[in-house]
């Protein structure tokens, strides 16, 4: 099973820097293309971000609340199971909130808590794809 972006889930991305697209796929372990194509590169960084949030969690703070709230629930409880998490908004806003402690003292530059807000849509459909 592989991952793509919807139509409606990749619009918005489309307006994302290159370089901040570059720094998260370096740090998500992978070396981008010389020219990056940015629906293809998109589409392998959603499941290595929902394999990151597997091993770690993902850096939530208290701004992420409505982006939560707004998912189908099938999806946020999907993403939460993926984390070992309770699937309730407010648990996982704690729990994300501990994670984002951890970035920012050792993370400084990471583009996921910057970025997160903007994929988390479609990092939760995959979640709930791959976990049911």
């Amino acid at each position: 099973m592989s991952f793509a972006l919807t139509d409606a889930e990749y619009q918005p991305l489309e307006l994302l820097a290159e370089v901040d697209l570059a720094d998260l796929a370096i740090e998500l372990d992978m070396i981008p293309d010389e020219v990056i194509d940015r629906r293809g590169l998109l589409d392998e960084l959603v499941p290595r971000l929902l394999d990151r949030a597997r091993a770690e969690g993902l850096p939530f703070s208290k701004y992420d609340a409505d982006d939560l709230e707004e998912l189908p629930t099938e999806h946020r409880a999907a993403l939460a199971r993926c984390m070992g998490w309770p699937a309730e908004v407010t648990a996982m806003l704690k729990a994300g909130g501990r994670v984002y402690k951890v970035y920012r003292k050792s993370r400084r530059n990471s583009q996921i808590p910057l970025l997160l807000p903007i994929l988390l849509k479609p990092l939760a459909r995959w979640a709930d794809e791959t976990v049911s």
